[in-house]
């Protein structure tokens, strides 16, 4: 941030006092929460209205610039709902300190914006001094983010630097941009860490604000003595002053000389405001104290006797303390003794515990290991008997397949023979009749001979491979019942022992109708060589029953070869 040199002189300070309980009653939270109440206004329109009935200088139309703001607890702020919340952190903080009589836990703090940092808003307010009307400036902040940053850095080097507590012991508070000047103010309380003990909270507002036999001059001529309250005040104010304008915000390192100047219109009208506000004030507790003179009296004759009914009390409180603490000891004792006891008898429970789960275990373990042994038997037996039975139906089956091997082979030797014999009775045949034509070759002559040499030789020759077809079609049948038998093996009978049966009737039913084929074709093959043999018989009686052939010229020729 740049130092800009303005008009006016901006002055860092702050202005600090405390609340007293012997000054509240006895207790600080009512006057708290009424101060809170009139600076947090903006959370309750019925606060606002009210503050603003009271006090001319604010401006209802710029509440909502208003902050207020609240410890989280974690070393900053948030932005506050509602007054309680900053009540409640500072009951948190009081509960269990003890603060004496004559002290007090309340500071309250006010930092207004430095005048530098300010525009000047002329005859904004009006009023009335002695019978006739006067104007007078109001100041609205030139920056309002970099102003809400002046504020709460003030508010955090007072924290750190001057308040006991440090940013712990500010509860909250408000930034007011809606009156003459903005500023911040807020309470903190004066509580400060135990140095034996630091999770605990000690009262001890001199450290800051009196003379504190802990805080004293470490040099110069006063080296060793206590520095006085009014002192740290003072340091306090150079220090914020130092502080701020080495950040570079434009205020002044020397102090203010206001005591020396002359008041103007504006200040003389503001002094003249407040004077009359106090004036008011003062008739109002006037009015109060009038009201309330009756009673004075009657409550001067009480003191006494109340102060000695205190007294009383006090004496019975402490015996009270007495009595409190002994019975703690007393209860100390009994629950250490009853806690060691119950410790005692928890461990021996634990331990029988312990003892009957790992009986329990082991019985458990030798239970769950014979059921396994048992498991395994059972199986090991299921595995033997799987395989006796796999061995059977092996057996079964090769033996299946022997009877269907010799069975086929048997038929196979049968239809074979049954073939032999056919095509021996169809090679006799075709001898006899090769003999035949050889025969009438003879009786025709040479070239009647040499046709029927062929003949024959062309029957004997086709004869011969007629048996070797049928021979050939009988083994390749049996191939084929074997390459059945073997497939079916392989997909029924070695997954399911109840196909044997049917296997069984396949195989003899396959045998038979292949052996039946095989029959058929060689009958068929043999009635066909009967019938060629029949056409060619019938072919060579349309010769001429002389043995003679027709000439070309349709006469015949004589067995010698002439003609008749």
């Amino acid at each position: 941030m740049s130092k800009t040199s303005t008009a006016q002189k901006g002055r860092a300070a702050f202005n600090l006092r405390h609340l007293r309980r012997d000054n509240c009653g006895g207790d600080t939270r009512g006057d708290r929460k009424r101060l809170l109440k009139e600076a947090m206004r903006e959370l309750d329109p019925q606060d606002l209205a009210h503050q603003a009935a009271m006090n001319s200088n604010i401006v209802v139309a710029d509440a909502h610039l208003n902050v207020p703001f609240v410890n989280d607890g974690n070393g900053t702020f948030r932005r506050a709902a509602s007054v309680e919340e900053v009540l409640a952190y500072q009951d948190a903080r009081m509960d269990g300190v003890r603060v004496q009589k004559n002290s007090f836990e309340t500071s309250l703090f006010v930092v207004h914006l430095p005048k530098s940092m300010c525009v000047e808003v002329p005859d904004f307010y009006t009023s009335t001094v002695d019978g006739r009307e006067v104007k007078r400036a109001r100041l609205v902040a030139r920056d309002y983010d970099e102003a809400k940053e002046y504020l709460e850095e003030s508010m955090r080097w007072l924290a750190e630097n001057f308040i006991p507590g440090g940013i712990d012991a500010v509860a909250g508070g408000d930034m007011n941009f809606d009156e003459s000047t903005p500023h911040i103010q807020f309470q903190a309380d004066t509580f400060s860490p135990k140095p034996d003990d630091p999770d605990k909270l000690r009262c001890r507002p001199g450290i800051a604000y009196n003379t504190d036999e802990s805080v004293r001059y470490i040099s110069g001529p006063k080296k060793g003595k206590q520095i006085s309250g009014n002192q740290k005040f003072i340091d306090a104010q150079r220090g914020l002053r130092e502080h701020m304008y080495a950040l570079g915000y434009p205020v002044e390192l020397d102090v203010s000389e206001r005591h020396n100047e002359s008041l103007n219109l504006d200040r003389y009208v503001e002094q003249q405001d407040r004077e009359r506000d106090l004036a008011n004030r003062e008739d109002e507790v006037e009015r109060k104290h009038s009201s309330v003179q009756r009673d004075v009296d009657a409550a001067a004759k009480d003191r006494k006797q109340a102060a000695e009914e205190l007294e009383r009390a006090q004496q019975a409180r402490e015996e009270a303390q007495r009595v409190q603490e002994n019975a703690e000891q007393q209860a100390r004792e009994v629950a250490e003794r009853v806690l060691k006891e119950a410790r005692e008898k928890a461990e021996q429970d634990a331990e029988k515990i312990r003892g009957d789960a790992q009986k329990d275990a082991e019985q458990e373990l030798g239970l769950a290991e014979a059921q396994a042994e048992e498991l395994l038997d059972r199986a090991k037996e299921v595995e033997s008997a799987a395989e006796a039975k796999l061995k059977r139906v092996e057996q079964e089956a090769e033996q299946l397949r022997s009877e269907a091997r010799e069975k086929a082979e048997q038929e196979a030797e049968q239809i074979r023979s049954d073939a032999r014999k056919e095509a021996e009775q169809t090679l006799g045949l075709a001898e006899a009749q090769a003999d035949e034509l050889l025969d009438l070759a003879e009786e025709f002559g040479s070239e009647e001979h040499d046709e029927a040499t062929r003949d024959a030789a062309v029957t004997r020759e086709e004869a011969e491979q007629e048996a070797k077809i049928i021979i050939e079609e009988a083994t390749q049948s049996l191939q084929e019942i074997s390459h059945v038998d073997q497939d079916f093996l392989r997909v029924e009978i070695d997954s399911n022992p109840e196909m044997k049966q049917r296997y069984r009737e396949i195989v003899i039913d396959r045998t038979q109708e292949e052996s039946a084929a095989v029959l058929r074709r060689a009958l068929e093959r043999i009635a066909k060589r009967r019938q060629q043999e029949q056409q060619r018989d019938h072919d060579g009686d349309k010769e001429s029953p002389d043995g003679g052939k027709e000439s070309p010229d349709g006469d015949k020729e004589s067995p010698d070869g002439g003609k008749p």
